[in-house]
């Protein structure tokens, strides 16, 4: 008798733990891994998306994100603050914080600085969620200058 069991198949995280994922056969081929699955999504995704840890270090930032601030994906990847203008820099620290011990979702507006040299008024709007024991923060991002229109006092910034 054949053995009709569901084979598991392997993909490896950023960090190189394995993830264990069951194989579902189309033919001789197995789909990808749920992991790969959920990278591709975000990858596609057309509105900014990053994912912070709770010590404020991006984890995941999708295309779209980088984009935005005119960076690769790649130079993302760890620590953001850099990013930000400094004076915001303690409140965004605030913000993920707050936001990392909530279930509800929050926002506010920030300055993050282009590669091309010009500050971008950002909508950062932020959830938690929890993928095992990690405590993770979902920040999308949306660009607001449009918004401004000349004066960019018309966004406030301790919001």
């Amino acid at each position: 008798m054949e053995d009709q069991s569901v084979p598991t198949m392997t993909c490896t995280r950023p960090n190189g733990r394995p993830v264990l994922a069951p194989a579902v056969r189309h033919g001789t081929a197995a789909a990808p891994c749920r992991a790969e699955m959920l990278e591709a999504l975000f990858a596609a995704l057309p509105q900014p998306l990053s994912v912070f840890d709770d010590q404020r270090q991006v984890l995941f930032a999708n295309p779209a994100s980088a984009n935005l601030v005119g960076y690769r994906v790649e130079q993302l990847v760890g620590h953001y603050e850099w990013l930000l203008l400094p004076s915001d820099t303690p409140r965004w620290r605030r913000f993920l914080r707050d936001t990392h011990g909530s279930k509800a979702s929050r926002a506010a507006f920030f300055r993050l600085h282009h590669r091309r040299g010009d500050w971008l008024w950002v909508r950062a709007a932020a959830s938690a969620f929890t993928v095992g024991k990690a405590h993770l923060t979902a920040v999308t991002w949306q660009d607001c200058i449009e918004d401004l229109g000349e004066d960019p006092r018309t966004i406030f910034a301790g919001s």
